[in-house]
């Protein structure tokens, strides 16, 4: 697959094309294979990423080293797919993860920047795939685990996340068996118990939460700022109150309540 056929596939505006194209022509660097290697390890992945934007110098827009990740794409990840034999429609959902970001960049800033560099090694090599309306991550830490990830523009309605852990459940059958009776964990702020005081019972967010069972909790956690309040850090009177649940939150934290995050684990499956 050359560059230009997965910028179609994946649906990047033109604006980023544009750059992505004026970049390739201008291009002087090469990546050593060991770097490469770096990127496509969990264990390295965070270095490999840390030191290819460093090759890269000067990149305020991260439109370079997004390209050479998609480039990483067309020259690694797409060739395991074919071999492995996983559907192009798979592929495709996985690897659109850079055009969401980048489109809820623009909805926020008003410009394209892709800041999930750090992330996108998960994806790349073959570690986390979209399966429907969720995302899952094969995980060797400490401990094997299954990590579900909620994208932001996920159908969270009971039938779609039942459907998206039964084909899920069915792609791991075929493709990693060795997988098949690891557990599903999901750590999120969508599984703070503080959501219960925030919206009503028949929410779709509280029927998915429910679908777990809760490990832990940390409520000193505050990323889900960034879900919830796009482009805010901090909690005083200048949050917005487009949503309900942004006019609930608010209320919530200015009264110095927390709302952190949870792990917890699928019950009944993985």
């Amino acid at each position: 697959m050359n560059n230009s056929d997965l910028y179609k596939l994946l649906e990047i505006p033109c604006e980023v094309v544009e750059q992505l194209q004026k970049y390739e022509l201008t291009r002087k660097c090469q990546i050593p294979d060991s770097l490469r290697n770096k990127i496509l390890n969990r264990d390295s992945w965070d270095d490999g990423i840390k030191e290819l934007q460093e090759l890269l110098g000067d990149d305020q827009a991260g439109f370079k080293i997004l390209w050479e990740l998609l480039n990483l794409i067309c020259n690694y990840s797409y060739d395991n797919y074919v071999q492995r034999r996983i559907s192009d429609d798979i592929f495709v959902e996985t690897m659109k993860f850079c055009t969401r970001f980048l489109h809820e960049y623009y909805r926020t800033y008003g410009r394209y920047k892709f800041v999930w560099a750090w992330w996108y090694p998960r994806q790349i090599s073959l570690k986390e795939f979209r399966i429907g309306a969720l995302e899952y991550e094969f995980v060797e830490g400490e401990a094997k685990e299954i990590s579900v990830h909620i994208p932001s523009d996920a159908d969270l309605c009971k039938e779609s996340v039942l459907k998206s852990i039964e084909d899920f459940c069915a792609f791991r059958r075929e493709y990693f068996p060795q997988w098949e009776n690891v557990e599903l964990v999901c750590d999120s702020w969508l599984l703070s118990p503080a959501l219960k005081e925030l919206l009503d019972a028949d929410s779709n967010i509280l029927a998915f939460q429910n679908m777990f069972e809760i490990d832990s909790v940390d409520y000193e956690a505050t990323w889900f700022m960034g879900w919830i309040f796009p482009g805010y850090e901090s909690v005083d009177s200048r949050l917005p109150e487009k949503t309900s649940l942004q006019r609930r939150m608010k209320a919530y934290l200015l009264e110095g309540k927390k709302v952190g995050c949870a792990k917890g684990h699928l019950k009944g499956k993985g």
